[in-house]
């Protein structure tokens, strides 16, 4: 492992270790709040999230079949762009970890390399249609969320996203 990588890697350990500590730490205050106290300190700790370092494997190989259009050198789009969507939704993300009774650094790190910390790749258009069915109050599956605002999410392999961010043609008509 390169010393970069490994510095990375210490960083989202240490990251996680002290969102831990601070949601337990909260905990009591937020099981006693009302409902818009509790999406206050849900956003916080969702805000805390996209500040933890990705996880080297944070993608999780799926990208939308309409990124793979908007990157087809047909699509007319000059610069086509693509989001990285949190496979779980922050707020949701930390709306469970507050739940969880027995989160710490350890399991924390663990939970975010292997669960919170993953993304998919989909158009920032298909990242607003999502965002209603990724609320708090209705989120029940990423893939029901994702259904539900008509995304289709396809495996991609590792070595194909370069080619298709350089719209390579034959590689995006594989895959459509």
């Amino acid at each position: 492992m390169s010393l970069r990588r490994q510095e990375r890697e210490a960083n989202l350990e240490e990251k996680c270790e002290v969102l831990a500590e601070a949601i337990i730490a909260i905990r009591p205050l937020y099981i006693k709040s009302n409902q818009r106290q509790k999406a206050l300190l849900e956003t916080t700790i969702g805000a805390a999230i996209w500040y933890i370092p990705k996880p080297s494997n944070a993608w999780t190989g799926r990208i939308s079949v309409g990124v793979l259009k908007a990157f087809h050198p047909d699509s007319g789009i000059q610069k086509p762009k693509f989001s990285e969507e949190h496979v779980y939704p922050r707020k949701v993300t930390a709306r469970l970890l507050f739940e969880d009774q027995s989160i710490n650094g350890v399991n924390l790190t663990s939970l975010f390399r292997e669960k919170y910390g993953r993304l998919h790749f989909i158009t920032p258009d298909e990242n607003r249609f999502v965002q209603p069915y990724q609320r708090v109050e209705v989120f029940t599956t990423p893939d029901a969320a994702y259904a539900k605002a008509g995304i289709v999410l396809i495996e991609v392999a590792n070595h194909d996203l370069s080619l298709i961010k350089k719209r390579n043609q034959s590689t995006i008509e594989r895959y459509l």
